[in-house]
């Protein structure tokens, strides 16, 4: 029997399957964990979870009863640590979930630790929706896709500490898994520097022991953090400090928004900026380093002033049939490699390499890609047709591609007023919250399409970006961002969310 109780959680659950027994499970006072064998050296984080699913703030006073045997006379919860086969034959996912309900007793399953903070959070919200109890029956629970993020560009406008916490805390309730600080930007550096301090802004920046904080809240809640310092574009602020490092053109003068790719020094120097921050993120797993936007490769000044400098460079220093193409790939490939060696795996946005695939105008990048790189794909650019498919990617051997879909996911502090009603601080289209819900599919690339059990897509983003940073505060962007992030939680989760129920239900819905 299902009563479309997977129905009433956000992301909505792959299955609820309800008893015949008209029986329920309640929360009590005297509720009790019971943990098993395998996770009892766990104990101390199933506790915490706990606490910070069910809004316990004072352990010492809120602690649930822990217990080592089942007593048939209490509601008891049982966490369980079985094979992941024994969840769900469906998913490879470590984040899967199993939860048996009946009368006396809530079992958990879980294959890792971390999926019973998920195991908790979808009791929670089911209890807030039935009184405090659940109907006897089975769930089983699992994401679709593996990343499921929010990117922040936190370089081109100032968030506070407090803000961005708070976006880990509402993350966590959306079981999405990842958050990216997009910390330097073409108007800002917003970390504190010791390599360079005066590239920090100082109208808004955060400590490193801010960071540490964030980053001690992030583990707790069980959200990844992936540092995001975008080179060799993006760099604008970077070089009103550091001039003598723009790209240098034909007629000598310095890119005041592009860093010199074929200058040791200028390299050495962001090598050691990046240093810095592999210290400090030390635990994460991903660095996001950019890659894209140098320059607009179609037009002047690249094709006068730089590209001539560039050409000359490669055959100079990688052979005569090289061009343009392999120098950038090539500080790329440096950079990636760097974040690699400290135990990061590197990631950029995909329009910065594998530019002119067809050869229109000249030969294509000859030199491969760093293996380890993994691609953000936002955009193919359609105004440029030069710029590479998400084909060109995965024949060119990427093994992970991340769906950043700009006609769905970006949210834009924007130097224009739209003219369909939106304001200038927006999604690129009117009710994108219903867009997403309906339409938006994990193979859902911009321009390109893959199957949406394709293994090599590796997850999702919204990404806030912040054009116009003086347009609306923080809290107004968490509104504006709000029934987006709710609708990407589900779909990433759940894609089959929008056959489930309508969107007008979906959003009676609220964690």
């Amino acid at each position: 029997m299902n009563h479309g109780l997977e129905k009433q959680v956000i992301p909505v659950l792959q299955e609820y399957k309800t008893n015949k027994k008209d029986e329920k499970w309640c929360l009590l006072e005297k509720t009790a964990l019971v943990i098993s064998d395998l996770l009892i050296d766990n104990k101390e984080r199933i506790i915490e979870m706990f606490l910070i699913v069910f809004d316990q703030k004072d352990k010492d006073k809120n602690s649930p009863q822990i217990e080592q045997t089942i007593d048939p006379t209490k509601s008891n919860i049982l966490i369980n640590k079985v094979q992941l086969s024994e969840i769900t034959s469906k998913s490879v996912s470590l984040e899967s979930y199993r939860i048996e309900i009946n009368e006396n007793i809530v079992e958990i399953n879980v294959a890792d630790i971390h999926a019973v903070l998920y195991a908790f959070y979808t009791i929670k919200q089911l209890l807030d929706k039935y009184e405090g109890c659940l109907p006897s029956g089975t769930i089983v629970d699992y994401p679709q896709l593996k990343e499921r993020r929010l990117h922040v560009d936190m370089g081109r406008k100032f968030f506070s500490k407090e803000w961005i916490i708070n976006r880990i805390k509402q993350l966590s309730k959306l079981k999405m898994n990842t958050l990216q600080l997009h910390f330097s930007e073409n108007k800002g550096f917003r970390i504190e520097c010791e390599t360079a301090p005066r590239i920090v802004s100082q109208d808004g920046y955060l400590t490193k022991r801010d960071i540490k904080d964030i980053l001690v809240i992030a583990q707790k809640y069980g959200i990844q953090i992936i540092p995001s310092l975008d080179t060799p574009g993006h760099v604008e602020h970077i070089l009103k400090s550091y001039p003598e490092y723009g790209q240098r053109g034909v007629d000598g003068q310095l890119s005041d928004v592009a860093l010199d790719v074929t200058n040791d020094e200028a390299v050495q120097f962001i090598k050691r900026l990046y240093s810095e921050y592999i210290e400090l993120f030390t635990g994460c797993q991903v660095f996001h380093i950019g890659g894209d936007e140098y320059m607009e490769f179609d037009r002047a000044p690249f094709t006068t002033t730089y590209k001539p400098i560039l050409n000359a460079f490669a055959k100079e220093t990688f052979g005569e049939e090289y061009n343009w193409k392999d120098v950038i790939v090539n500080y790329i490939n440096q950079i990636s490699e760097h974040v690699a060696q400290a135990g990061f795996i590197p990631r950029i946005w995909n329009d910065g390499v594998f530019y002119d695939e067809e050869e229109v105008y000249e030969p294509k990048q000859k030199i491969a890609l760093f293996p380890q790189t993994t691609v953000d794909f936002w955009s193919q650019m359609g105004w440029n047709p030069s710029v590479a498919s998400l084909d060109t990617f995965l024949n060119r051997g990427v093994k992970e591609i991340y769906n950043v879909n700009a006609s769905y996911f970006y949210y834009v502090l924007r130097p224009d007023h739209p003219e369909d009603g939106r304001t200038n601080h927006s999604f690129d289209f009117l009710n994108q919250d219903q867009r997403i819900f309906n339409e938006w599919m994990p193979g859902l690339f911009e321009s390109n399409q893959l199957l949406n059990e394709d293994t090599k897509i590796g997850g999702a983003s919204l990404a806030v970006w912040c054009d116009r940073p003086e347009i609306v505060s923080e809290d107004v962007i968490t509104q504006d961002i709000k029934k987006e992030l709710q609708a990407l939680a589900t779909k990433a989760w759940n894609t089959n969310t929008n056959h489930y129920l309508t969107y007008e239900e979906f959003s009676q819905l609220h964690p």
